[in-house]
């Protein structure tokens, strides 16, 4: 067990050596830590502020870095360790835990902030583990140390920094472990939350407003630059961090309160109201001052005022998220929506570097506050604040429309609502001055346009954090809730700049604006107006050179791609769509660039996934599209914006479908150079197989002219670099290729389907993973030409399967039984596998895996319906199979078919036969059995074999049918012939879905009568026999009431 000064040294030594040795001394630091009492040394090394003799030799210049370097690695590990160690007692002892914890308020005058934050969320596990069981006076003493430092605070009009700095540091440690406590899920953390809550409400309550009286009268613009300020806004916003923890955790949890805590809410929701508004001013105030280059100290003060204003408007916002119902009826809500919105309104009018900021140069922090300033807290309205307050309004208007207020007057309720006033400058301001692009927004697009179209269209993910997606997400919100006050007002801004063209640049972002407002309400605005007499505005738009234009241009693409792609209302896609967005993609002037064209692209897909789309309109224009989305395939820089283009395709393919195939060869072209481009580039490679895969799938039978691009792509995308990223994609083309290939006969000099055979039929001998795909396209070549397969590679294929079925698991087994079902059931003849099966050692090792009777009673199963095949082929090839391999067993011939036929004879499998298909082919095999006069088989043919005939006989109802165009047989049992999903294996819409469906009903088991196949193969055994010894080994030791049955069943 190392001692602290070795384990310092271990520190020391993984800290200050170079990158070459850290993975050496990091292993060496992690198996050191496995010993008893690591956690107290590690605590106890983190608490040293003086320099160890360990390190004495090192340079002066160096001696605090490296001291402090230390210190951070060893409460780091410890916290990395506490979890696991700390209820451990081999790892941590009683005694140790006692000066644990007891060392944890050590740090409360921590100076640095890396060692103090670890601290922190050590105590955090730990009280995860020991509260309030082991450590009830946890709280208790944390409490003990904020009131202390925290009242001498108060007392002192110029405090003492160390207080100030134990009262952030004990303010700390609190937060950390609610936060801890409230993440805990479980039913053991809500009690041990309920506890929490029950002794800090009444301590953080007064705390708080004791500290938030504190802030308003010590902050003014004369003190921001003071570090006791920096302090003291810094203490009240944890205070206030701690207090909203266990309020929201509350506020989650209850649904009905009781008069208490619906007190405690209010008194919680009245001062965090007028705080936030408070500090709001104070900080505008105190920006005002500092001007725009504050010193260090009073960008910290900014920095934390924006952090306090912030987490107070995350308190409502999630209060909201909870039970917005609930939220709107707290007393001063209102009021606060709607001061929030009034900040909305007032930064509308401020320019905008007064919203996101400048550039700050490199500010010196005070030295134990190491924060992060941002841009935005030293400008007077950051984004954040401002994104905050759009969104607390949006939340509330669904409490306030309209509807909620008719039916709560139903139910004798009160509900505000906002006045038409209200909603319509509500609507005006996010039009006219929060939607249209801002300088910095046109400079981004300038730069990059492509880039810009991206970031654009990640609109999902950005209207939390960027103030114009979340302007149109309320505008969206006012348009759904007051639809009566917002539509005439967008039909009313419509008509107003329609009927001229904008002149300049600022009449171009307006109308930009109301195209883009007009979108987001699509489903609002399709009623009232008509789109027809719109279109040739947008197309002339469209077609302008004007290089301002472009501007337009993509928001019109985008308004025509939401305008269709709307669900609620679809909409038949007029053929000027088409003309326009053929406009917008092919505009190569000075008035486009790649972000419209994109535009364009990401449009088309919208209009063409309408769930009213028109083939027979669109398909006019499908060589144009196809053709001139290429080049904005090779124009674009980012895989992204490729991908986009490639998705517009697939969705245009699967739309055309047939009509596609006059136009796969100038289509697949290209796809060869882009996929060599692609390089690693395996995101950009995955959606050129999708596409190739959507073309094979449209083209179906036609599709052979696409197999030398579809082999190629398959051979390079499971090459064994590429392999990882692309098998799956590969795998499904190879999947649709094989599926819609109509035949498997070569072409001299080109790459076929049969080209990639040998590496299947390897990767079934090799690679078990991947042996249920194997299977599966192995399958689908069968049905294709099964005859040729085994021609070109019987006994490659063979051992693949010998060896494949020697290794794998039980599910992988039943998958290669079924695929050598099918296998037998289409060869034709047993000439074309009975030599191989028996030579590879396949035969052998299904045999003895049927005589060991183990494993799953399914996939024992699965071996009799492929032996049944085998015998229904060719039972005398079967008998001379088992006679052959009976040496690889080490038994004599007839004992192996005599183990045979009792393992299949007994009850259990045959009663796990629960398809009337497998119970009726089982008895024809019994019966074609029979011809071979065995005498195992002969033995047993007037008792077990003739049980079989007649349970299944009693089972199955079947006559067969005298119209030539129905099935020659109708089968009660099957209800009908098609066939179950799981023969189908998921080839709906192929190829290979008629291939099924034909091997299906063309199967002896659903077209010969039972009665019938047995009566004659009884026939064929009493002629082989002759009539006497059949009668001796037949009729003459069956059960007469079992003979008559079987008489009377077989005349039927």
């Amino acid at each position: 067990m190392a001692s602290v000064d070795e384990l310092y040294a271990a520190i020391l030594k993984y800290v200050s050596e170079g990158p070459s040795a850290m993975k050496q001394n990091e292993a060496a630091l992690q198996e050191m830590l496995k010993g008893q009492g690591m956690l107290l040394k590690l605590q106890q090394i983190a608490l040293r502020r003086d320099i160890d003799p360990i390190v004495r030799s090192v340079v002066a210049g160096e001696k605090n870095q490296r001291i402090t370097k230390n210190r951070q690695q060893a409460i780091v590990q410890a916290k990395n360790n506490t979890q696991l160690q700390w209820k451990s007692r081999a790892k941590t002892s009683e005694e140790d835990l006692v000066q644990l914890r007891q060392n944890v308020f050590l740090f409360i005058d921590e100076p640095d902030e890396v060692v103090a934050r670890n601290n922190q969320m050590m105590l955090a596990k730990a009280a995860r583990v020991d509260f309030p069981n082991r450590w009830p006076d946890l709280l208790d003493t944390i409490m003990g140390h904020i009131q202390v430092n925290v009242q001498a605070r108060l007392a002192s009009p110029l405090p003492d920094e160390g207080v100030l700095l134990r009262s952030r540091r004990s303010l700390g440690l609190l937060n950390a472990v609610l936060k801890e406590f409230v993440s805990m899920r479980s039913p053991i953390g809500t009690q041990i939350c309920t506890k929490a809550s029950a002794k800090v409400y009444p301590f953080l309550a007064p705390l708080v407003e004791q500290l938030t009286a504190l802030l308003n009268t010590s902050l003014t613009p004369a003190t921001i630059n003071q570090p006791s300020t920096v302090y003291d806004v810094e203490i009240t916003r944890l205070s206030w961090k701690c207090w909203s923890k266990m309020m929201l955790w509350a506020w989650g949890r209850t649904k009905k309160l009781s008069p208490e805590e619906e007190q405690a809410f209010r008194d919680f929701f009245s001062a965090s109201s007028s705080t936030v508004q408070q500090m709001w001013n104070y900080r505008m105030g105190a920006v005002q001052v500092a001007g725009s280059s504050p010193d260090g100290i009073t960008a910290q003060c900014l920095e934390l005022l924006t952090k306090l204003v912030r987490g107070l408007g995350k308190s409502f916002r999630k209060m909201q998220t909870v039970s917005a119902s609930r939220f709107v009826v707290l007393p001063g809500s209102t009021d606060l929506v709607m001061w929030y919105w009034s900040k909305v309104a007032e930064t509308a009018q401020a320019g905008e570097d007064l919203i996101t900021g400048k550039p700050l140069t490199r500010i010196k922090r005070h030295v134990h506050l190491s924060l992060l300033i941002t841009e935005s807290s030293l400008v007077p309205y950051p984004v954040p604040l401002v994104i905050q307050g759009m969104a607390i309004f949006k939340d509330s208007l669904s409490q306030w429309s309209p509807r909620k207020k008719e039916d709560a007057m139903d139910a004798d309720q009160h509900v505000e609502t906002l006045s038409q006033s209200m909603v319509t400058d509500a609507v005006s301001l996010l039009i006219t001055r929060y939607i249209p692009l801002k300088p910095s927004d046109l400079e981004r697009w300038e730069v990059d346009p492509e880039e810009f179209l991206n970031a654009e269209d990640k609109e999902n993910d950005q209207w939390e954090f960027d103030i114009r997606p979340c302007a149109e997400r309320v505008l969206m919100a006012l348009a759904l809730q007051y639809p009566d006050y917002v539509t005439p007002l967008l039909q009313q801004l419509f008509q107003g700049i329609i009927s001229s063209p904008p002149t300049d640049l600022n009449g171009i972002l307006q109308r930009e604006a109301i195209y883009c407002a007009l979108g987001r309400c699509a489903s609002r605005m399709k009623g009232t107006i008509n789109l027809d007499q719109w279109l040739p505005i947008l197309e002339s738009e469209a077609r302008n050179p004007n290089p301002e234009y472009r501007l337009l241009k993509r928001r019109i693409a985008w308004l025509l791609g939401k305008w269709h792609h709307d669900d609620s209302r679809p909409l038949a896609v007029n053929v000027k769509v088409w003309e326009v967005l053929l406009a917008v993609l092919t505009d190569r002037s000075a008035g486009s660039d790649s972000a419209v064209r994109l535009a364009a692209v990401i449009a088309l897909r919208d209009c063409v996934e309408n769930n009213d789309f028109d083939i027979e309109s669109f398909h006019p224009f499908l060589e144009q599209f196809l053709g001139n989305l290429y080049p904005v395939i090779s124009e674009s820089e980012t895989v992204e914006s490729k991908r986009r283009v490639f998705k517009t395709m697939n969705s245009i393919v699967g739309a055309a479908g047939p009509r596609i195939v006059p136009l796969l060869q100038p289509i697949a072209a290209p796809l060869p150079a882009l996929w060599t481009e692609a390089d690693q580039e395996y995101l950009l490679k995955q959606e050129i197989l999708i596409f190739v895969k959507d073309l094979v799938e449209a083209s179906r039978e036609h599709s052979a002219v696409l197999h030398p691009l579809v082999v190629m792509l398959i051979q390079q995308g499971l090459a064994p670099g590429a392999r990882a990223q692309l098998d799956v994609d590969s795998l499904g083309l190879w999947e649709a290729a094989i599926r819609n290939c109509p035949s498997l006969q070569p072409v001299p000099g080109q790459l076929g389907l049969l080209d990639l055979l040998p590496p299947l039929v390897e990767t079934l001998r090799s690679d078990m993973d991947a042996q249920a795909n194997s299977n599966h396209l192995l399958e689908s070549y069968y049905l294709i030409d099964c005859p040729l397969i085994l021609q070109l590679c019987s006994q490659q294929l063979l051992t693949a399967y010998s060896t494949a079925h020697q290794q794998a698991l039980p599910t992988s087994i039943k998958d290669l039984t079924e695929s050598l079902e099918l296998l037998i059931q289409l060869s034709g003849s047993a000439l074309a596998w009975a030599d191989a099966i028996h030579s590879t050692g396949l035969f052998a090792s299904l045999l003895k895996y049927a005589l060991a009777s183990k494993g799953s009673v399914s996939v024992l199963c699965d071996h009799f319906y492929l032996f049944s095949r085998m015998v229904m082929q060719d039972p005398d090839v079967f008998v001379q199979l088992v006679a052959s391999a009976a040496p690889a067993l080490e038994q004599p011939p007839e004992e192996t078919f005599n183990n045979l036929m009792d393992v299949w004879w007994r009850n259990i499998q045959f009663d796990s036969m629960a398809e009337s298909r497998h119970r009726k082919m089982t008895a024809m095999s019994m019966a074609n059995l029979a011809t071979t006069a065995q005498p195992q088989v002969m033995d047993r043919l007037a008792t077990e074999i003739s049980n079989i005939w007649l349970d299944v006989l009693g089972e199955i109802k079947e006559a067969e049918a005298d119209d030539p165009d129905n099935p020659p047989l109708h089968t009660y049992w099957n209800d009908g012939s098609e066939p179950p999903h799981y023969w189908m294996r998921g080839t709906e819409n192929t190829l290979e879905e008629d291939r099924r469906r034909e091997l299906w009903i063309k199967d002896p088991v659903q077209t010969i009568k039972l009665t019938k196949y047995i009566a004659e193969k009884l026939k064929i055994t009493e002629a082989k026999l002759g009539k006497a010894a059949f009668d001796q080994a037949f009729t003459e030791k069956v059960d007469a009431t079992v003979l008559k049955q079987l008489q009377e069943a077989l005349a039927s």
